[in-house]
């Protein structure tokens, strides 16, 4: 006899998000759930976009704005983690170990951070005046940071030096933009002021 077997993944992200929402809840849940669900298309965007936004809960201040709000949070969640990777990428160049080339690369990288940190920080200066469009303008440059890292600077060896920081940049960018869109979206679908 047979017996039906789920992926471990699944049923692993299954239960996290249904313990991050009791945990929420309900009211709550329900507006990051709904957001989300209309931010995203691929159900591995919603799961990444309920749990990272989520997390924002455990901010004792923090309380759950509207749309615009939660796109605000998405950015600076991800401004936070491009600033954070360019202190790693400053603590890894300190290593007077490193190879003259993988010292470049790190340079490299640091200086697409860079630049990516300030496109946020014009993009959050947009949503601030309400200018989605703008914001989502600056973030297309944003996303492009770390697979330009991982890619066009190091050896398939040395890309792990940077792994996880690339590869959380990439999702929390591809968050950001996802929620951008939904507000440009919405802006797009609402009377002219009188």
């Amino acid at each position: 006899m047979k017996t039906l077997t789920f992926p471990k993944t699944n049923s692993l992200l299954f239960i996290f998000h249904t313990l991050f929402i009791a945990y929420l809840g309900t009211t709550t849940a329900s507006f990051i759930e709904d957001t989300c669900k209309q931010a995203t298309l691929i159900s591995d965007d919603y799961i990444y976009c309920v749990r990272e936004l989520a997390r924002l809960r455990s901010i004792p201040s923090y309380r759950i704005p509207d749309a615009n709000g939660l796109a605000f949070d998405a950015a600076q969640l991800t401004y936070n983690h491009y600033l954070n990777t360019t202190l790693k990428i400053e603590e890894l160049s300190r290593n007077p170990g490193l190879p003259p080339w993988v010292k470049e690369g790190l340079s490299t990288c640091h200086d697409l951070y860079v630049n990516a940190i300030s496109h946020i920080k014009i993009a959050l200066l947009a949503l601030e005046n309400s200018d989605p469009y703008q914001a989502m303008f600056q973030f297309q440059t944003v996303i492009e940071a770390p697979g330009a890292c991982r890619n066009g600077v190091f050896r398939f060896r040395e890309r792990r030096m940077l792994a996880r920081e690339n590869r959380k940049a990439e999702r929390l960018s591809r968050l950001s933009l996802l929620m951008l869109n939904l507000l440009y979206k919405r802006s797009l679908s609402l009377p002219p002021p009188a």
